[in-house]
């Protein structure tokens, strides 16, 4: 049933981000990418949610749990899942690992991304 939850709510999450971005895109017309600010900081805000229903409180059933947060906010977004992981090392006290995490994830993803577009430019004659 884990499996199933997992797929029908990254369906939905998938679809959701989708239909942000549109409705974004519709009210604002700026090359910044407000609607990528939007689905991460609504799936930021809804991963907090789920966790204090689930994790913390178990108002939520273990597979309806894992469906919301891996297949829901892992459709429409991945950033929540960051954010989470920061907070956690945190709360654990693991301030040394959370800071790195939190700094460290947005820096070495960016250098990645980079790294990817040149060598795919490079290598696949696309520069």
């Amino acid at each position: 049933m884990t499996f199933f939850y997992i797929g029908l709510f990254g369906i939905c999450g998938v679809f959701a981000r989708y239909g942000v971005g549109l409705g974004v895109e519709k009210w604002v017309s700026h090359s910044f990418p407000f609607a990528t600010l939007a689905v991460n900081f609504v799936g930021s805000f809804l991963v907090g949610i789920v966790y204090v229903l689930g994790l913390e409180r178990g108002l939520l059933t273990p597979e309806l749990k894992v469906g919301l947060l891996v297949g829901f906010l892992g459709g429409f977004t991945t950033f929540s899942s960051y954010c989470l992981e920061s907070v956690r090392l945190a709360e654990e006290g693991a301030w040394l690992s959370s800071a790195l995490y939190f700094i460290g994830s947005p820096w070495i993803g960016g250098i990645a991304a980079f790294s990817g577009i040149l060598l795919a430019r490079r290598f696949l004659g696309l520069a």
